[in-house]
């Protein structure tokens, strides 16, 4: 491998880790960082200590757990508050928000992930974990939506290569009952989370497409929590909405 090469697969390696910490708010420690990444734990120690020298991870003297950084932090607010992405959608979301009291959330598909781009909290879900960035799509409302609205030999594909585990008992493990839910969600237009990333969490999210190609992009949820709502009251109320707003939004990503 050229010096090229190795620059690019050295790079490739950090931002590996920089994404593994970014779903994991609270912290990995090197083994784990190295067992995840995939690399040995000499190899995960020099990119950490690099990362640390340069303020984008920070090491807890005191568990030895690596979270992110002040300077990645920053660098994430900077993005967010720069991106035309999110201006785009911002106004329409935090109209939303503002008009039905829930908590939104945009993501979009990149790989095999899905990557928050903007969120708006409501009262009721602020005790709840939020993603920033999942691999886990088969257990977030913003996942289902996407997914069911694949192609379907890439759908397929997808499913196959996802690791069917999760956090909860209502988590869909079962390949055919979740290629059978994203039908249905499919059919409906949106797709539902019933406690399956979070208990007393539930969601419904719609998908947003390119309107040049047609494709399936990202999606957008409505969450609450079920001391406020049961799914069913949720999806009644909401589900209309949530595709009517999926639908502008749609419209101003695919500028």
């Amino acid at each position: 491998m050229d010096k090229k090469g190795k620059t690019s697969e050295s790079l490739s390696r950090g931002l590996s880790i920089l994404e593994l910490l970014g779903v994991e708010d609270s912290g990995y420690t090197l083994k784990e960082i190295a067992d995840r990444a995939g690399m040995s734990k000499t190899s995960a120690h020099r990119y950490v200590t690099m990362l640390c020298d340069q303020g984008y991870l920070l090491r807890s003297p005191r568990s030895g757990l690596y979270r992110l950084g002040v300077r990645t932090l920053s660098l994430s607010l900077a993005i967010v508050e720069h991106s035309e992405l999110v201006h785009l959608v911002k106004p329409l979301v935090d109209e939303a928000g503002e008009r039905f009291g829930v908590h939104i959330d945009v993501g979009l598909l990149a790989g095999d992930a899905i990557y928050l781009i903007y969120r708006r909290d409501s009262k009721d879900t602020r005790a709840f974990r939020s993603f920033s960035y999942s691999s886990a799509l088969h257990y977030l409302a913003t996942g289902k939506a996407a997914m069911a609205f694949l192609e379907p030999g890439a759908l397929r594909a997808l499913v196959d290569r996802l690791d069917l585990v999760g956090p909860t008992a209502r988590t869909i493990t079962d390949p055919q009952v979740l290629l059978a839910e994203l039908e249905e969600a499919r059919r409906l237009g949106f797709a539902r989370n019933n406690e399956e990333s979070l208990p007393g969490l539930i969601a419904i999210g719609a998908p947003l497409f390119s309107l040049r190609t047609g494709a399936v992009i990202g999606a957008v949820s409505f969450d609450s929590s079920t001391a406020t709502f049961s799914m069913q009251e949720f999806e009644n109320q909401f589900a209309g909405h949530l595709v009517e707003l999926a639908k502008k939004m749609s419209a101003v990503v695919s500028l």
